[in-house]
Formats: C-alpha cells, sequence, structure tokens
C-alpha cells in the first residue's frame, strides 16, 4: 500500500528533497522580509517556506519532507532571526508536523481507497495536534527561563487587551501557551489550505516523478495488488 511502501529515499526524492528545501528558504526569507506576524503574539511569525515542506512530503512522502526540514533549519541556523532558539523551534515544529501528517494519512487510508479531501482532513487534524503539543514543551522553557514571563507579558499584554483578555500573574502563562498553540494550528492549516490548492491541480496526480505518480496519488488510490498466478 502506498503509505507503506513509498516515501523512502532515493534518487528522485533526494533531488525532489533538494528543491524543496531550496523554495522552503526562499519562501521563508520572504516571510521574513514581509513580517508576517502573529498578531496577538507577535514574537510568532508566520512561514511560507513550509508551504515547501508539505509539498515535499506529499509528493515525495515523509522521509524527504523530513529530509527537507533539516535542510530548512541548517539554512536558517545560517540566515535565520533569533539564532539558535529561532531555527530549532522551527525544527521541532516541523519534525512534529511531518509526524502528525503521516499519522493522519494512515488514519484516513486504513480502509484502502480514500478521498484526497478526506486525506487532507486527517493530516491537518494530526498534524496540528502532534505539533501544538510538541511545541507547547519548549515554548514554556523559551518564556519561563531564556526571555522570562514579565517580558513576554509585556509584548502581548496590549493585542491580548484589545480581544478582552486581561493578563495575571495567575493566567498569564497558560493564556500565552494557549494563544502559541492557537498560532500553531493557524500555520498548520494555512499551508496546508495553499498546498493543497496546487496537489489539487488536475495534471499533479498523473505527474510523473522519477516514472511514478506522486506518493499521495497512491495513498488516495492504492495500487492494486498483483495476485498469484494459478499454477494448476
Amino acid at each position: 500500500m502506498g503509505t507503506v511502501t513509498r516515501g523512502r529515499l532515493d534518487t528522485a526524492s533526494i533531488a525532489g528533497s533538494a528543491i524543496f528545501s531550496a523554495l522552503a528558504l526562499i519562501l521563508a526569507a520572504g516571510s521574513q522580509a514581509m513580517g508576517l506576524n502573529f498578531p496577538l503574539v507577535p514574537y510568532l511569525q508566520f512561514d511560507l517556506g513550509e508551504v515547501a515542506i508539505i509539498l515535499a512530503f506529499f509528493i515525495f512522502g515523509p522521509a524527504p519532507a523530513l529530509v527537507s526540514s533539516f535542510v530548512e533549519f541548517g539554512g536558517l541556523m545560517v540566515f535565520g532571526q533569533q539564532i539558535p532558539v529561532g531555527p530549532i523551534l522551527k525544527l521541532i515544529a516541523l519534525v512534529s508536523t511531518v509526524a502528525g501528517l503521516w499519522a493522519g494519512t494512515k488514519i484516513a487510508a486504513r480502509s484502502g481507497r480514500t478521498s484526497f479531501l478526506r486525506l487532507a482532513g486527517w493530516s491537518t487534524a494530526l498534524g496540528g495536534a502532534v505539533r501544538a503539543l510538541a511545541m507547547t514543551v519548549p515554548n514554556f522553557y523559551l518564556i519561563v527561563y531564556l526571555y522570562g514571563l514579565p517580558a513576554i507579558e509585556a509584548l502581548v499584554r496590549t493585542p491580548l487587551a484589545a480581544i478582552g483578555i486581561e493578563l495575571t500573574t495567575s493566567n498569564a502563562l497558560l493564556v500565552v501557551l494557549g494563544f502559541t498553540a492557537i498560532f500553531n494550528v493557524i500555520q498548520l492549516a494555512g499551508v496546508m489550505g495553499i498546498s493543497s490548492l496546487v496537489l489539487r491541480a488536475p495534471s499533479i496526480p498523473r505527474l510523473r516523478v522519477g516514472g511514478r505518480t506522486p506518493w499521495f496519488a497512491d495513498v488516495v488510490e492504492p495500487p492494486a495488488t498483483t495476485l498469484p498466478k494459478d499454477r494448476r
């Protein structure tokens, strides 16, 4: 089945990983230049570079997507912002997202043939949940031990007050972590939406990459199993 036999590293997928890694870095740099910050927690920034990681996942599979994630991490360590904290958090976010996407495809394809809408839905749900949970721990340490809760409170107090949320000493950490989780879910939902527009183009499922169809096409409609010949 597609979710089991495909998505590993070979010549075609390595080449694809290189292409999507470069695209991820370009889009990430563009996002930084545009300053796509989350209004309620301004130090969080949306990253269009993840579109390339999502495309690498659905076209080549989980392993190539992980390779692209580590390549983007390396690029951000050289050209990114808030080094090394920013790139490290980004790597955790990407790896957890790929893990969640993979789990989502496994659930969507349990009964064999499925639809792209079901595949995208389960992938987004599991990817968002795993990512939000995985990012809570490092963000806790970031807020409490690296930057300090008072400094974070000062950054987010005004935008949160604008939507009627008042920070206190007892709720500040929980509120900031909660909105950080919401940010991560929104980030993945946004890049999944953009990626889905590309993947649902009529020509994409019929695309031949290294002589084969994209990985997600085999998940949506697994290749027929070849039955053993009758040797009577």
